[in-house]
């Protein structure tokens, strides 16, 4: 049977055994992932193009069209996030290289202390997640987010948790996000209102969902950065043929040197507790090489004929990785406040579209980090080429994912949950929640979830006020958070990323992203009796 989509499709059919069917398809594929994954320890990648196929041959779309579902997906996620995610590899590895973020991560954990680390992560990831999609902060602030855990001494979860709920929060509830911004638009919402109740509801979300939450699950859920991760973004990684052999070395050292702590993280069981999430390494625990030597001194390899490497000064680091922030959020404001269609406005546009706006970042980071610091065009080379292998692994599942949740979407998914919507005689405010929850728990975008739930409730927001136009944008981002699992891109990039197992994965990211929407939505009901 044809899948079915748009407005019109829903309105013209009624529910049948078929919509039935295409509800437990969507639960059944999840299944088998979750299975192949965990049980048969199969590959991600194999295990989503699998769920996949199955999504499309079940929903009686038939074998032919099994694989180009699952390829347009992959390559639309190649050419969405794929690229992101080596573009944010590549800034990445100028930025450990140089000596960047170190800076960084001193003055943070400087200034705030070990207990206050995840409350400033929070903060942070909702400045950078404000003007851009969810991949693109997250792979900007990975970086960041291995080293404080590395020179703080502290679980890569504490740090990491923060980082997601800050990023996610702005996502669903606060404009100028680009989800956000769909739903009011979908609504014919004031922006400025939006604005004011997004950031209401959510600050006490951020809290609650990222600090709060955190300081549970951390113990509760075991993570192992993997070697190729650190590899990614931090400086004084070996490479990969050389790891083995420096790590023996390090072991063997005697006992009145001590050895410096190991990249890879260990998992420390409590007494007679669960097992603890693996705190990544202080790189200033013990110095590397001989005494004497601090982390910010320029590494052998820079010592050469092509003189020293210097590293840059702070506050050309903190402009630098903050270019693109900068970038996406002049683009979102001119967006929103319709700054007008000349030169000024078109250059905006484009210099901040996320591909170009982290290109320019790379571009710029290659002269203040690579070449004006000191280092050789030989040396600048090694780094980029260091930039690719490592997020290999994590490139191909986040696509494969994508893949996945486009063959949920070709089978009609949206289609099926929409025309459900419509016969459920429930608050208008409920309804788009429900509707956009339904959207992100069946096709795994937010984004897709926020449109399509938006498209549905449209017809049914004629003649709302201000303040109920703008909460019932707010509770289509609200929704549109809820429930990230398996058919999520960004899913396998938090899960690959900082070491963790599916299971754990549902635990720390699926939890807290259900936290968010359960609490927002609250606070929007309890918005909306007051605007009443």
């Amino acid at each position: 049977m044809a899948s079915r989509s748009g407005p019109a499709a829903v309105a013209a059919t009624s529910w049948s055994g078929h919509d039935t069917w295409l509800m437990a398809v969507v639960g059944l594929s999840v299944v088998l992932v979750v299975v192949l994954v965990s049980w048969a320890k199969l590959h991600a990648f194999l295990a989503l193009m699998l769920g996949a196929f199955a999504v499309t041959v079940l929903s009686g779309q038939g074998v032919a069209r099994a694989a180009g579902a699952f390829t347009t997906g992959f390559g639309s996620t190649a050419g969405q996030v794929g690229v992101l995610i080596v573009l944010g590899a590549v800034f990445g590895r100028l930025l450990a290289d140089s000596g960047g973020v170190d800076q960084l991560v001193s003055a943070l954990t400087r200034r705030v202390g070990p207990r206050g680390l995840p409350w400033a992560v929070t903060g942070i990831a909702c400045l950078v997640g404000l003007p851009m999609f969810f991949e693109v902060g997250f792979v900007m602030l990975v970086p960041l987010v291995l080293q404080i855990a590395r020179r703080a001494g502290q679980p890569v979860l504490r740090i990491g948790v923060p980082a997601v709920v800050g990023l996610a929060t702005v996502h669903a509830l606060v404009p100028p996000h680009p989800g956000v911004l769909a739903a009011v638009t979908a609504v014919h919402a004031d922006t400025g209102l939006t604005l004011l109740y997004g950031m209401i509801v959510a600050i006490p979300c951020a809290v609650v969902a990222g600090p709060l939450f955190t300081a549970y699950i951390w113990p509760r859920v075991a993570a192992h950065v993997p070697e190729a991760a650190l590899a990614a973004f931090t400086a004084d990684a070996p490479a990969p043929a050389a790891a083995p052999l420096r790590r023996v070395v390090r072991l063997r050292a005697p006992a009145t040197a001590p050895a410096p702590a190991a990249a890879a993280p260990i998992p420390v069981a409590a007494a007679g507790g669960p097992t603890r999430s693996a705190a990544v390494a202080p790189r200033t625990a013990a110095p590397a090489g001989p005494p004497g030597r601090t982390a910010r001194e320029p590494r052998a390899e820079d010592r050469t004929a092509h003189g020293a490497r210097r590293t840059p000064p702070f506050a050309v680091t903190l402009c630098t990785v903050l270019l693109p922030v900068v970038l996406m959020m002049l683009e979102a404001a001119a967006g929103t406040f319709h700054l007008g269609h000349g030169f000024a406005a078109r250059a905006i546009a484009f210099l901040g579209t996320p591909v170009v706006a982290l290109l320019l970042a790379v571009l710029v980071a290659l002269a203040v980090f690579g070449w004006a610091a000191g280092a050789s065009r030989r040396r600048v080379h090694e780094t980029l080429t260091r930039s690719f292998p490592p997020i290999a692994g994590v490139l191909v599942i986040v696509c494969a994912g994508g893949g996945y949740s486009a063959a949920l979407r070709g089978a009609g998914i949206d289609a099926v949950i929409g025309e459900a919507a419509r016969d459920l005689h429930i608050p208008l405010i409920l309804l788009a929640w429900l509707v956009a929850a339904l959207m992100r728990a069946a096709t795994g975008s937010g984004t897709v979830a926020t449109v399509a739930a938006g498209g549905i409730v449209a017809s049914m927001a004629h003649g709302l006020n201000g303040p109920h136009a703008a909460l019932l944008a707010l509770a289509l981002g609200s929704g549109a958070v809820f429930l990230g699992h398996v058919n999520d891109a960004s899913f396998w990039m938090f899960k690959e990323y900082f070491g963790l197992s599916v299971g754990g994965t549902l635990r720390t990211w699926t939890v807290s992203h259900m936290l968010i929407s359960l609490l927002s939505l609250g606070g929007i009901l309890l918005l909306n009796a007051f605007a009443a």
